[in-house]
């Protein structure tokens, strides 16, 4: 029977990922972020919100919001994202084109309006396209060069970003290669939907991306004070693989 236990565990499947570990800084409030790459699956988690964490798939582009206490989970189509973006576009222009013609008063009853739906900033949903600025300054985080970037939005400096490569980053190539599908993904949906996801309690800071080869390891936000760092990166073993959990109560997305 020992014989027979070692080789059931000798055979356990085991999942080589790679880890990250990020200090942030929000208003104030210290939390550390976990992200969790293997198999081309991101999994991040956030000491702020406990049981609480983010799937990504990047080979189908699916994002997965799992909230593990009350055992419920939302599902992130692209297909229905990018329906909810177009519908949200229509509206946003709707509104914002009635807001420029209210008085004082009914503005600020439509904003309040926004406020409910989770949208707290109005001109977020017409927000313009971001611009970087080279500011050629090196940085550093867990003792990773980077190199600094300014992160402008329509002619206002809102950022910076420290961005590095894989040559000095030396993780796993393809969770790397899985990183920029991520981080691609976030910042499309930081341009695109952040008005969605905020009606959804979710937000995204601007990451900054310069190019598709580099991803930031330091962030610095001057809207809300909110600041990351990379501390920590290793190479470690897990048991299970990151995947979808069953049994749980699927909520619809808006638009879905």
């Amino acid at each position: 029977m020992l014989v027979l236990g070692g080789l059931a565990s000798a055979i356990t499947p085991v999942y080589a990922a790679t880890r990250l570990i990020i200090d942030t800084v929000d208003h104030g409030i210290a939390g550390k972020a976990q992200i969790v790459i293997s198999e081309g699956r991101v999994r991040l988690t956030h000491s702020g919100i406990p049981r609480q964490e983010v799937l990504f798939l990047a080979d189908s582009q699916e994002v997965f919001f799992i909230r593990h206490a009350r055992k419920e989970l939302t599902r992130v189509d692209p297909k229905v994202l990018r329906q909810s973006i177009d519908q949200l576009s229509g509206l946003a222009q709707s509104l914002l084109a009635q807001r420029e013609t209210l008085s004082e008063e009914k503005r600020q009853q439509l904003d309040e309006m926004l406020k409910s739906l989770g949208i707290p900033d109005p001109d977020q949903i017409a927000a313009g396209s971001l611009k970087l600025k080279n500011l050629g300054e090196r940085g550093q985080a867990a003792k990773i060069r980077c190199d600094w970037w300014q992160i402008h939005r329509e002619q206002r400096k809102i950022g910076r970003s420290c961005l590095t490569g894989n040559k000095e980053l030396k993780i796993n190539l393809a969770d790397f290669a899985t990183l920029l599908e991520l981080a691609g993904y976030v910042q499309e949906l930081q341009l695109s939907a952040s008005a969605l996801l905020s009606s959804m309690r979710f937000s995204l800071p601007p990451l900054g991306l310069a190019d598709h080869q580099s991803l930031p390891i330091r962030l610095e936000h001057d809207s809300g004070g909110f600041s990351a760092a990379l501390t920590t990166v290793d190479r470690l073993d897990v048991s299970l693989r990151l995947m979808v959990p069953q049994g749980y109560r699927i909520i619809s997305m808006p638009g879905s």
